[in-house]
């Protein structure tokens, strides 16, 4: 199964129904050890390396299937009593969960009102029926708290891929995931079936 490219992941982010509330910190450690990767020492590249890295930690979640760094998203979905998969992972913990009436009014759900079951992700549920129709679910993923703690290997993909997408900004090539950058992420590989 091929990687996603760039490309694909803007089209699929336009039709997704996920917000990041709280995004994952690629600054500091991670920008001195990409512009040591380059041997960049200016300041002069910061806020295009920074950017660089947040889109390679962004593929690096969509390669894997797992967020790297702790980040909190929030997911709209449908109000039922079946069972339904939060997609992003790996799942930590709920914040909150809204219910969202017809005319946009929001009301916070106790939690006698649905359910979590986890297991590879995180399954969610309402436990009895509500009026409104949509949910607003609110909840922290991420396989690290902060770059330190991230696996070596994950931590190494980001910041090659970054260095990659840097060094062929010009050239307009491909932009899937180079092969050297792959095999560092494929042993935290998800797939879907």
């Amino acid at each position: 199964m091929q990687p996603p490219a760039l490309e694909d992941l803007k089209q699929r982010n336009t039709n997704s129904m996920r917000q990041i509330v709280t995004q994952a910190e690629f600054t500091q450690l991670p920008l001195a050890e990409l512009k040591t990767w380059l041997a960049i020492g200016g300041t002069r590249d910061d806020a295009v390396l920074a950017t660089l890295l947040d889109a390679a930690g962004t593929m690096c979640e969509h390669f894997t299937g797992l967020a790297p760094l702790k980040m909190t998203v929030r997911e709209h979905i449908e109000a039922s009593q079946t069972w339904q998969v939060l997609p992003s992972r790996p799942f930590l913990a709920i914040q909150l969960i809204e219910a969202i009436a017809q005319d946009g009014t929001r009301r916070l759900l106790s939690t006698s009102e649905y359910a979590v079951e986890l297991g590879d992700g995180a399954r969610f549920r309402l436990t009895r029926p509500i009026a409104e129709n949509r949910l607003a679910v609110t909840y922290t993923v991420g396989l690290a708290d902060n770059w330190e703690t991230l696996e070596s290997g994950l931590r190494h993909g980001i910041v090659r891929f970054a260095a990659h997408a840097f060094r062929e900004r010009d050239q307009g090539g491909d932009n899937a995931v180079p092969s050297a950058v792959a095999a560092l992420w494929r042993p935290w590989r998800r797939m879907k079936l």
